[in-house]
């Protein structure tokens, strides 16, 4: 029987060894995430108590390779922004919103629908990048205005 207590006294001493290596990892991985979400735009595993209440408006413009700036807003070749861009909001840009995520996370999501929409638009050979002048309030502050822009695109043959 000894034997036995003795078995089990070194399973319970494993099993709780365990336990505590477990509790600290996931403690640790915890708080390395939440600290990382503070350089992340997008706050992934990033607890923040309150929610911004920021807000945002845009316009957009298509450069031309001859240096025109056209406004987007009524469409070009065929295309509309609205049914290019349909998701977190970013879908009628110059009609103000607020930025649940954020100001950061929207102006990333911003960035990468300007890309999107710069290399998703083949028949638009006039285009050498789409511009958008951003203008933000961050949590009722002062308004803001950045101008943000997308990847170029090559002059049509």
């Amino acid at each position: 029987m000894r034997g036995n207590e003795k078995q089990r006294a070194s399973d319970t001493a494993l099993r709780r060894g365990a336990a505590k290596v477990f509790f600290v990892f996931v403690v640790s991985a915890q708080f390395y995430f939440v600290v990382a979400a503070y350089d992340n735009p997008h706050k992934h595993f990033g607890y923040q108590p309150f929610s911004q209440s920021s807000t945002w408006e845009s316009s957009i413009v298509r450069v031309l390779h001859s240096g025109e700036r056209i406004d987007i807003r009524d469409g070009w070749e065929g295309y509309r922004w609205s049914e290019l861009v349909r998701e977190r909001g970013l879908d009628a840009p110059w009609v103000r919103r607020s930025a649940p995520s954020g100001v950061e996370s929207t102006l990333d999501f911003f960035q990468q629908a300007l890309n999107w929409v710069a290399t998703h638009t083949p028949r638009d050979r006039e285009t050498r990048y789409f511009e958008a002048h951003v203008r933000y309030i961050k949590n009722r502050g002062a308004p803001q205005t950045v101008v943000m822009r997308s990847v170029e695109r090559p002059a049509a043959p």
